[in-house]
């Protein structure tokens, strides 16, 4: 049976997200965007517009766990962590032995809502996506370290997005899934300040086959894409997934 397009009413009631239809058929996948530490669901909801994919749904996430001390926003960890952060240098004017806000945690109340709620009950069970081919996360920050943990401990999806995000140092390796591992890996970063380490790459190397990095020149620290430039390589990422057979016959594959 061919997947349909989820409508808010197949989540839960407790669950905010916004839902972008496809720019061409047949509605083949179902791209989940998970926001970072400290965020909304609106400029996600913007980026799935501008978009604009063939093939595939579009569905922005909202974490369910409000930032305390009346921060703003939402979080997807099981708490809030603070840590000191590996990348301050001398010249910052941030005090080296300064705790700041960290997007690694636990997130075993993230996993269940993910993958209970959102994946197994709704995007598979209601709307018929096959989680190992058809349904695509891209996270940012702490979104694409949930993106990249429930790929590690719950099941193979087609892939997976990572905009500044790497395995959480939570996630157990007893928890990580027996192999194959099919879930294609992109994790992008910058080359400044980046948290996006060599080990913390090598990590992700060792579970997935098909791990890519993208490095952007001249970012400091690991932003969202800013033009188009930058997102260039995470579309021909998305394409290659959503609509393989045209890139082939423009030579674009």
């Amino acid at each position: 049976m061919a997947p349909r397009l989820p409508t808010k009413d197949d989540f839960p009631s407790s669950c905010v997200v916004s839902i972008t239809p496809p720019a061409s058929l047949p509605l083949s996948y179902c791209v989940i965007l998970l926001h970072g530490l400290g965020d909304k669901i609106a400029p996600f909801t913007a980026l799935a517009q501008r978009l604009n994919l063939p093939r595939a749904a579009v569905i922005a996430i909202q974490a369910p766990t409000p930032m305390p001390f009346d921060l703003g926003g939402y979080h997807w960890g099981d708490d809030i962590v603070f840590n000191k952060d590996p990348t301050a240098s001398s010249a910052s004017n941030n005090n080296d032995d300064d705790d700041v806000l960290s997007p690694d945690a636990e997130f075993n109340r993230a996993r269940k809502f993910i993958w209970n709620q959102v994946l197994k009950d709704t995007i598979v069970a209601k709307c018929g996506f096959k989680l190992e081919s058809e349904v695509i996360i891209w996270g940012y920050a702490q979104g694409g370290m949930v993106a990249l943990d429930i790929a590690a401990t719950q099941s193979n999806l087609a892939a997976v997005i990572s905009v500044g995000g790497w395995i959480p140092s939570f996630t157990a390796p007893r928890d990580i899934i027996s192999p194959p591992r099919t879930s294609k890996i992109l994790i992008t970063g910058g080359d400044d300040h980046s948290k996006i380490s060599k080990e913390r790459i090598q990590a992700a190397e060792q579970i997935w086959k098909e791990c890519v990095r993208v490095q952007y020149p001249r970012m400091k620290s690991d932003l969202m894409p800013r033009n188009r430039d930058e997102m260039a390589p995470i579309l021909r990422f998305l394409l290659r997934i959503l609509i393989p057979d045209e890139l082939k016959k423009q030579g674009l594959s």
